[in-house]
């Protein structure tokens, strides 16, 4: 479990935790002000506490929520799942000190007491980028889905070549070469997938927040141009939010497909694989690489393996909740390392290897009950460890094993992945690579 926040860079934190735990409780004891309209979640308890300071977050709150429908928790939360976006490592984080502080109880995918989970160095790093924020602009921000704005808009409105949407300059020729060698190494179609960035200093561009908001809360144009308007302000005035430049708000890789959607507007989403500049920052903080370091291309493998599952349609197993999400990222990661290691992937060294399995540990969690749960550290590492054994133990390692092969080998060894004492060393595995 997390451990007790001790330092000056947890304090923000562990304030919007006590706010958010307690809107938890508020939510609950609140009674609907009619038939079947249950309220935003929070709001009440938020709204009495931040009468007391009169911040001016509390007022562009009261703003945003006159504009909002009543059900926009549910349009937020319905929104996520329709698009298939996972929560970034940074809310992640945010959510289970939040969970902690509520108390709540862990259930489902794994018994806690039985595993060994503690922060990792991207918990420390998450504290430090949000250790000036206001918890206040955070809590509204969250909120009202507003962290999110710079995914949505990668999604609905990027391409390739527009230039709100290029790749950092530095990264953009490494990350470029990998995702071709990712599209070319699988035996499934990936040549249409589009690999493209997301910048957080759109939060300062209210006609670009404004397209999102009327889209995901179906609002007016006028009512989505004040909203954005109150979320700019708050991004601006927030010195520490740095214009949209921290890390927060991108702090994420994803894939997505629209593939089998209802909504015809997903449906004709192109495939994307999008890179926050926030989730590149983070790896280079912890020690994983910068442009032409491992941690960046480890998580392009995982993002691309994530567009196999797609293509082989394995996102469907007997498993719900917690269990199912930690398996389809667990075997992410083992195919993500299975790509980097082989040498008609990556072929990446071993040291080099071991780095990659670092970059998937330290975006592990400890959120057993969360139907988001990724897997703990441990677990993930050592899905990586068999990744990297499928290449290292093959019987032929210079022939790429088929996707669903490579699938029906995880399967069997998923299990082992997700026990209290999995082995996280690829020679563990090496009998599993012989089937």
């Amino acid at each position: 479990m997390h451990l007790p926040l001790a330092t000056r860079a947890a304090t923000a934190v562990a304030a919007l935790s006590l706010s958010l735990a307690g809107a938890v409780t508020g939510a609950a004891q609140a009674s609907p002000s009619s038939p079947g309209d249950s309220g935003p979640s929070g709001v009440d308890h938020y709204a009495a506490s931040a009468a007391a300071d009169h911040s001016a977050s509390a007022d562009r709150l009261d703003d945003i929520l006159a504009k909002l429908p009543k059900d926009f928790a549910q349009r937020r939360d319905a929104a996520r799942e329709r698009f298939g976006i996972d929560r970034s490592p940074a809310e992640q984080i945010l959510d289970g000190k939040v969970q902690q502080a509520a108390g709540a109880t862990e259930a489902d995918a794994i018994d806690p007491t039985q595993y060994q989970c503690a922060p990792t160095k991207l918990d420390g790093y998450v504290d430090s980028i949000l250790a000036d924020v206001d918890p206040n602009d955070l809590f509204v921000l969250s909120l009202t889905g507003a962290l999110d704005v710079p995914t949505y808009d990668a999604i609905l409105y990027g391409t390739p070549t527009d230039a709100d949407h290029q790749l950092l300059p530095a990264y953009k020729a490494p990350l470029t070469s990998t995702f071709g060698y990712a599209q070319r190494f699988w035996d499934v179609r990936l040549d249409d997938v589009q690999l493209m960035a997301m910048h957080g200093e759109m939060m300062t561009d209210v006609n670009r927040v404004a397209r999102v908001v009327e889209y995901l809360y179906d609002v007016g144009p006028a009512d989505a141009t004040d909203i954005a308007s109150d979320i700019v302000a708050i991004v601006k005035g927030d010195k520490a939010l740095k214009n949209g430049k921290n890390p927060i708000f991108t702090l994420n890789a994803f894939a997505f497909s629209g593939e089998g959607e209802t909504d015809p507007v997903i449906r004709r989403l192109k495939d994307k694989m999008v890179f926050g500049d926030g989730i590149l920052s983070a790896l280079k903080s912890i020690g994983l690489g910068g442009a032409n370091g491992v941690g960046p291309k480890a998580v392009l493998g995982h993002e691309m393996s994530h567009h196999v599952q797609y293509e082989d349609d394995l996102f469907d197993s007997e498993l719900t909740g917690a269990e199912a999400t930690r398996r389809t990222e667990l075997m992410a990661d083992a195919f993500g390392t299975y790509f980097v290691t082989h040498k008609k992937g990556l072929g990446l060294n071993p040291k080099q290897v071991l780095v990659a399995g670092q970059s998937f540990y330290d975006v592990g969690d400890c959120q057993f009950d969360s139907p988001g749960h990724h897997g703990t550290p441990n677990q993930r590492r050592a899905a990586s460890a068999f990744g990297a054994a499928q290449v290292a133990y093959a019987n032929n390692p210079n022939t790429v094993m088929p996707s669903l092969k490579l699938d029906r080998a995880f399967e069997k060894a998923l299990p082992t992945l997700t026990a209290p004492d999995a082995p996280t060393a690829p020679q563990a595995y090496a009998a599993t690579a012989k089937q």
